[in-house]
């Protein structure tokens, strides 16, 4: 009786225990992993505590019915020790992926609303020839020119004209109408031709444009003027005419157009420059300042520098030396002495051909012919043949008696 009683219970013993694994879920399968995970340990501790409960329980009911048979005469039944329940594997908490920080989006800066573009306004490009602060002498006449672009929506037409804004005049006419029209964005360039004062000093002539409804208007959104600037000073030497001296003053030009003075060098279209100290073909340096003239870069290229009107004087000379600028190697050119009268076409004086050959040329050219005339001088240099080095030294040109 006592062994079937004993059975019964670990029978009983064994279907708990398997109830309540059973009831233990595996791990979490919802999407809260802390409360699913808390849950599980209580259900845990409960079952264990249970487990023991009923071991504690049956190991006395064991002893007891071992006394009674001990008792009886009957042999004793030795339990086994019951299965310590395993406790089922704890699945850790899933790791908690931190969010990524909130990078704050940019401050938006409104686009500021395009300013309109004014009908008429001007932008300056460059001075063409006499650049700010040219030397000229007393009385000597000379063409400002000033390359503007049409920065405006309007066209500018032969109605508009370029008209004196304030300083001195320096015997310029105004106003002068544009030679051609002037579509928006496009260039134009507009020349003045104007006279030094017999004083020496520093002069500035300031000028504007006016549109075909008599509204003036200058440079930018401050309407700015455009000038000519000029030092007015005898020569130093005592020439009657320096060709050095008031370089800027003349006009240059080549196949390609009209040149900037002074120019750049080794521009294709042809330059003049400056020197103060004319290195010889002989490496020797002369103390005298000289013009050097590189014809535009093409086979028989050709520049040329027309000077303002000198009045020819009884006595009158040209003197100058000329030669292939130092170490121009190749140099093979054709220097002229050229002039003109009003709008008479161009006569050559003399010419005078030079290669390298570490010699110069000394020239004497008297102008008692055009006594008592407005001459326009031009100095001129070309190739001969083709383009190598061609670059010209004219050394101290003047017009003496």
């Amino acid at each position: 009786m006592k062994r079937f009683f004993v059975l019964n219970m670990l029978f009983i013993v064994a279907l708990i225990a398997n109830g309540c694994c059973a009831l233990i879920p595996t791990g979490p399968t919802g999407d809260d992993a802390v409360a699913t995970q808390s849950a599980l340990l209580i259900a845990q501790g409960r079952a264990t505590a249970t487990a023991l409960a009923v071991e504690t329980e049956i190991s006395i009911i064991a002893t007891n019915a071992a006394l009674a048979a001990t008792a009886l005469g009957q042999p004793t039944f030795t339990p086994q020790p019951t299965q310590t329940l395993l406790q089922p594997s704890q699945t850790p908490f899933p790791s908690i992926t931190p969010l990524p920080s909130f990078t704050p989006l940019p401050s938006f800066t409104p686009i500021p609303s395009a300013t309109p573009l004014p009908c008429n306004r001007a932008g300056f490009v460059k001075d063409v020839t006499i650049a700010d602060g040219t030397v000229v002498s007393p009385g000597q006449e000379f063409t400002k020119t000033w390359r503007l672009r049409n920065d405006g929506t309007c066209t500018w037409t032969t109605a508009y004209s370029v008209v004196f804004s304030s300083g001195n005049q320096l015997g310029a006419a105004s106003p002068q109408a544009l030679s051609a029209n002037v579509l928006p964005g496009e260039t134009i360039d507009i020349s003045v031709k104007m006279k030094a004062p017999s004083s020496e000093g520093d002069y500035r002539s300031s000028w504007k444009l006016r549109s075909n409804s008599g509204v003036d208007f200058g440079l930018g959104a401050k309407s700015s003027a455009f000038y000519a600037d000029i030092e007015v000073k005898s020569s130093p030497t005592g020439y009657l005419l320096d060709f050095v001296n008031s370089y800027c003053a003349a006009e240059w030009s080549s196949g390609a157009g009209t040149l900037s003075c002074p120019g750049s060098d080794g521009d294709s279209k042809g330059f003049v420059l400056r020197v103060e100290d004319t290195v010889l073909e002989t490496g020797t340096v002369d103390d005298e300042p000289g013009l050097i003239t590189q014809p535009q870069a093409q086979t028989d290229g050709v520049i040329r520098g027309k000077y303002p009107t000198y009045k020819v004087q009884a006595g009158d000379h040209f003197k100058a030396l000329v030669m292939c600028a130092n170490k121009a190697e190749n140099c093979d050119i054709k220097f002229q002495l050229d002039y003109q009268i009003g709008s008479d076409a161009i006569q050559t004086l003399a010419s005078w051909n030079e290669t390298y050959d570490d010699k110069y040329k000394g020239v004497d050219v008297d102008l008692s012919s055009l006594a008592g005339k407005e001459v326009r001088f031009i100095l001129t240099v070309l190739s001969n043949g083709a383009m190598n080095q061609d670059k010209g030294v004219w050394l101290a040109p003047r017009i003496v008696k």
